[in-house]
């Protein structure tokens, strides 16, 4: 199933566009499970805006609502991507660092170091994100 969201356009570039969020119900997919899936679309304030990076040429101008639509398997892979490198990252030298007997200092280091590596490489993994534009 397709997470849908409408969002009204504030700003259009040559290579991407920024959008704003509007309160609409749950969409079929997100019906399901009570809340909305998408949460980097999550509406904080009414004045939140979000970049959304166009690959195509395609029409469109400030003020006009359209419909973003991400495939339900896609994103779930994408957040599986965004979040456990992280975690591995962070977890990994901890438990190595216990067996090998590091101190704590250094499990501490090697956590943190862990997660700093892991965050970058989940920020390169998740950078072909897709998401539609139907109008």
């Amino acid at each position: 199933m397709n997470c849908e969201k409408r969002v009204e356009v504030v700003a259009v570039m040559a290579d991407h566009c920024w959008v704003k969020p509007m309160s609409q119900p749950l969409c079929s997919a997100c019906t399901e499970l009570g809340r909305c899936r998408s949460d980097w679309l999550r509406q904080k304030t009414s004045d939140q805006t979000f970049e959304i990076p166009l690959n195509d040429p395609i029409s469109l101008s400030v003020g006009d609502v359209v419909t973003l639509s991400i495939d339900g398997q896609r994103f779930s892979s994408q957040l599986v991507k965004l979040y456990c490198p992280p975690l591995l990252g962070l977890v990994s030298p901890i438990v190595v660092g216990q067996f090998l007997e590091w101190s704590e200092t250094l499990q501490a280091g090697a956590g943190l170091l862990g997660l700093a590596l892991g965050w970058m490489f989940s920020q390169r993994w998740t950078r072909t994100f897709q998401i539609r534009i139907n109008r």
